[in-house]
């Protein structure tokens, strides 16, 4: 007759196996190390954190408004490629990644540079949401928020 496994009440899953009787390995980059990100999430996050911020000191203007983010302004917009954003209409405005990006002009891989870069996003982010509010924004931008 050919053997059968019992099995036993406490079954563990593949993943939890030890290899030769040693622990699970950790993982090869640690737990100390830095998340791992590049430009694009590392831009959404930023205008992602930056319209919470208004709407957190401004919610009354920022109710209706709807910011998206393109890689570049399409041909059909009539927009030139060096635009950081363009008002679709009295609601929205699309930033723009890529021209941003080229015109503030630094090295994200000094850390210096990056805060550098997050001000430069925020700012950019600020501007485009008063032109779209026509100066709706302006006490807030002056009183160094």
């Amino acid at each position: 007759m050919a053997s059968r496994r019992r099995s036993t009440g406490t079954r563990r899953s593949r993943g939890s196996r030890s290899r030769h009787g040693r622990a699970l390995r950790s993982s090869v980059a640690g737990p100390h190390l830095p998340q791992l990100t590049g430009r694009i999430p590392r831009f959404h996050q930023v205008v992602g954190e930056t319209l919470g911020f208004l709407r957190t000191v401004a919610p009354e203007q920022m109710k209706d408004v709807r910011v998206g983010i393109a890689p570049m302004p399409a041909a059909e917009q009539g927009v030139d490629n060096s635009s950081r954003w363009h008002v679709q209409d009295e609601h929205s405005v699309v930033i723009f990644r890529v021209p941003i990006e080229r015109l503030v002009g630094i090295s994200l891989s000094e850390p210096r540079d990056q805060i550098r870069y997050r001000e430069y996003v925020e700012h950019t982010v600020m501007l485009a949401v008063n032109d779209l509010l026509d100066g709706g924004l302006e006490d807030i931008l002056h009183n160094g928020h």
